[in-house]
């Protein structure tokens, strides 16, 4: 213990060294070269750690033993057995399909709830039990819950889902209503405007961007979920291959199902990304 946190006291020093005494211009755009450039150094070292580290034709000559870290080509030929043997592209598209019903789900009920709460103090005090749940119960009590709830089967693996989007939406909706400057809803009372329409026509339109930005990270928290909604009672799914793989010591095929979830969340965050741009680009001409 006191290893991780004499660790975790020099990278803070080092990095924080590196604002301090590298000239480096704050919140200045550096370039999409720079920052592309920057991005794949990062990714080359990470790949150069990783072969130093299972470099070895024994395990004897390894610093890491491969049933905790196999090696970038181990990992590499797990890909056609799981293609072939565990029906990779069918699990990834029926975990795909959990995790857009339970964010579906979780967005249809949270986004009106959040907006109520954040507008209404009567709403907010009545409902404030949920708003806090999110931030000290662990996710992964809801899982002998959703078993309660929804039982063992389809139904339970999307409920939880569900909740684990809901209590990570909530407040997040909460606090992009609560930024809206009490300016603005001092302008529109003086045009006349009622409560209602300071709801409908000032609140959710100002704060718009700042949903669509606490959807996608939402919707990313799905991803980092779907392990622990697929751990009973599936057939299929990346969270059932990852359980199979490690039962049967399987660790290069685990790494290759972790890879493939990097993948999907960098993909769907670029397709969010872009959503965003589409639906509010005056924020990018404000920037």
């Amino acid at each position: 213990m006191p290893q991780l946190f004499l660790r975790a006291l020099l990278f803070a020093i080092s990095i924080t060294g590196l604002g301090r005494y590298v000239k480096m211009p704050v919140r200045t755009d550096p370039g999409k070269k720079l920052q592309g450039g920057l991005t794949l150094f990062f990714i080359l070292g990470v790949l150069l750690w990783w072969l130093w580290l299972t470099h070895g034709a024994t395990i004897e000559e390894r610093i890491v033993p491969p049933i905790i870290l196999p090696s970038p080509m181990e990992v590499l030929r797990a890909f056609p057995r799981l293609l072939a043997e565990q029906s990779l592209i069918t699990s990834v598209l029926t975990s795909f399909n959990r995790i857009l019903n339970g964010f579906a789900l979780a967005a249809i009920v949270t986004l009106p709830l959040g907006i109520m709460m954040a507008a209404y103090p009567k709403v907010m005090a009545f409902f404030r039990p949920l708003a806090l749940i999110g931030g000290y119960v662990p996710i992964v009590v809801f899982v002998p819950l959703s078993l309660t709830w929804f039982g063992i089967g389809e139904t339970q693996k999307v409920g939880f889902l569900f909740l684990g989007c809901f209590v990570a939406l909530l407040p997040a909706v909460i606090r992009a209503i609560d930024a809206v400057p009490d300016e603005y809803l001092t302008v529109a009372a003086t045009k006349g405007a009622t409560q209602w329409q300071l709801v409908s026509k000032v609140l959710f339109p100002v704060a718009a961007p700042a949903i669509w930005n606490s959807l996608r990270t939402a919707y990313g928290i799905g991803w980092s979920w779907i392990i622990l909604a697929e751990i009973v009672n599936a057939d299929k799914g990346i969270g059932y291959i990852i359980s199979l793989s490690e039962r049967r010591g399987h660790t290069a095929s685990t790494y290759a199902i972790i890879i493939i979830i990097c993948a999907i969340a960098v993909a769907c965050d670029r397709l969010w990304q872009y959503g965003g741009k589409q639906l509010f680009p005056y924020i990018q001409a404000e920037n």
